[in-house]
């Protein structure tokens, strides 16, 4: 990854729930991240294949109407194996946490979480992939 701030990193986020996504997105925003977003698998997929190299960090809920956060999850991290994944969740499975986690998710955040700890996790993942 290139070596760029917080400031200068774009965070897809992909929710299904507008009130939720908003939220997030604002957050993000007040935090210094640019953002994109997407309420379908589908248009994640695109704004990744059209902003792959701007991409930092991946806010993905693992619940969406037209595809499941999983399998979204694994197609970008074939694209992109390094790339810091957080995924969202209502359900807690552990089953499904011990996959992600061996697939290479960076975080596995159980909804309702608070917003700051989202945050604070984006950070980390930047620290921990900076060159």
């Amino acid at each position: 990854m290139k070596n760029q701030s917080i400031r200068e990193k774009l965070v897809l986020i992909v929710e299904d729930d507008f009130d939720l996504l908003w939220m997030i997105q604002k957050l993000l925003t007040l935090s210094g991240f640019q953002c994109l977003t997407a309420v379908t698998a589908a248009q994640g997929v695109e704004a990744f294949s059209r902003h792959f190299e701007e991409i930092g960090a991946v806010v993905l809920d693992l619940s969406l109407p037209d595809q499941s956060g999983e399998l979204l999850a694994k197609e970008f991290l074939e694209l992109s194996p390094q790339l810091p994944i957080i995924v969202t969740t209502g359900f807690e499975d552990r089953e499904q946490r011990r996959t992600l986690e061996e697939m290479g998710i960076f975080a596995y955040l159980i909804k309702p979480f608070d917003l700051t700890q989202l945050v604070d996790t984006l950070k980390s993942t930047y620290s921990s992939t900076a060159p």
